[in-house]
Formats: structure tokens, sequence, C-alpha cells
């Protein structure tokens, strides 16, 4: 409540009790202070901006590094051609490894990489990492386990890691990030049928 004070006119005698008698300074100054603090915890208090947060979060189930828990896992065998001069898997090959890891798993999700393409629009890859633990050589068998770690609006975070078998001896650990691109090629938001298949897929696998 405001008050309001005429300094022009004389102050009228007030009968105050002595053990009320203090300062009007500061009495003044404890007034405003009491009003300010019934203001302050209504502006910090926002529960509508944090519902709205809360919603996109969940809408994806994948963003701010929550994605998959479980991976997906190909196994695979090394053929000839794909071998170097050292009688060892080349290194640009593990790139396709991970990349038929990635399209088993949307498949598993339930999107075909295909049919995307054929719509005009993409998912392309825009970085990968490889970091080398092990070789693979001729005949070896092995998995490809890869699974969705995050997201963001028009991007998809995968986490790659190659075991040897049977002892799953680690070979490579890879992290990639795919970009959804429209026909022109321009970053666009993931679709929402995307989105929907995606969020059904991990729900599934944490029911399991």
């Amino acid at each position: 409540m405001a008050l309001r004070f005429n300094f022009t006119s004389p102050m009228p005698d007030l009968n105050i009790p002595s053990s009320r008698c203090t300062n009007p300074s500061l009495n003044l100054h404890r007034s405003f202070s009491s009003t300010n603090s019934l203001i302050l915890p209504r502006v910090r208090s926002l529960p509508v901006a944090v519902r709205c947060r809360s919603s996109h979060q969940s809408s994806l189930d994948i963003t701010a590094g929550n994605g998959m828990s479980v991976f997906h896992e190909v196994e695979l065998k090394v053929r000839d051609y794909e071998l170097d001069q050292y009688g060892v898997v080349n290194n640009a090959v593990y790139a396709s490894y991970c990349q038929h890891g990635r399209h088993e798993l949307l498949e598993e999700i339930g999107i075909n990489c295909d049919e995307v393409a054929q719509s005009g629009e993409a998912l392309a890859l825009s970085e990968l990492s490889l970091k080398f633990l092990a070789p693979l050589k001729s005949g070896n068998k092995f998995a490809v386990k890869v699974r969705i770690s995050g997201s963001s609006a028009a991007r998809l975070y995968f986490e790659h890691f190659i075991y040897k078998l049977p002892n799953e001896e680690p070979i490579v650990e890879a992290k990639g990030t795919a970009v959804w691109l429209d026909k022109n090629y321009r970053p666009v938001r993931i679709p929402a049928d995307f989105r929907s298949k995606l969020v059904q897929f991990i729900r599934h696998q944490e029911s399991n």
C-alpha cells in the first residue's frame, strides 16, 4: 500500500506511546522493505516457464543428454577386401561399420533412410570421431553397438562401440552427429513423426 506525505503542510500532532516512539525514518525503511519482500517471491516464481520447458524435454525424451539407455547390436565379419597392406582392417572401413550400425538402429526404430532420401530430405552425418584401440583381421567376427545418446532440435548424437567376438575385446570407440536437412540441404527440425517413433522405441526399451 503506497504512503503519501505532504511535506508542505504542517504535520499534525500525534499522541504516540513512548514505548512505540522510534526513529520515523527507520519505521519507513522497514515499511518499504516489508513491501518489497512481498513482491520479490512473485517475481522469482515462474511456474509457467518451468512447465513449458519440462514439456519440451518430454516430447522427445532424449534432450539434455538423456538418450537411449540400451545399445542396438549388429554382428558382422571382416572381409578380405577391407584389409590394408598391413593385413588389418583399413581405418576408413570402420566409418562404414558405424554407418551400418546406425542404419540398422534407425530401421529398428521404424525409420528407413532410403524413404527419407526419396522424400527429398536427408539425415546426414556432419561429424564423426573415432578412437582406435586394437585391429581387426580377416575372418574376425565383431559386434557394432550403437545408440542415440541425445539430440537437439535438428541433430541426433550417436555413440558407437566395436568389439571383437567372442571375447568382446574393445576395437573402436566412435561418436557421431547426424543433422536433418531439407531439400535445400539446410538444417531443419526433426520431423514430428520421427520423434514420435523414437519416443515409443525408447519407452519400449525401458519397459523391457
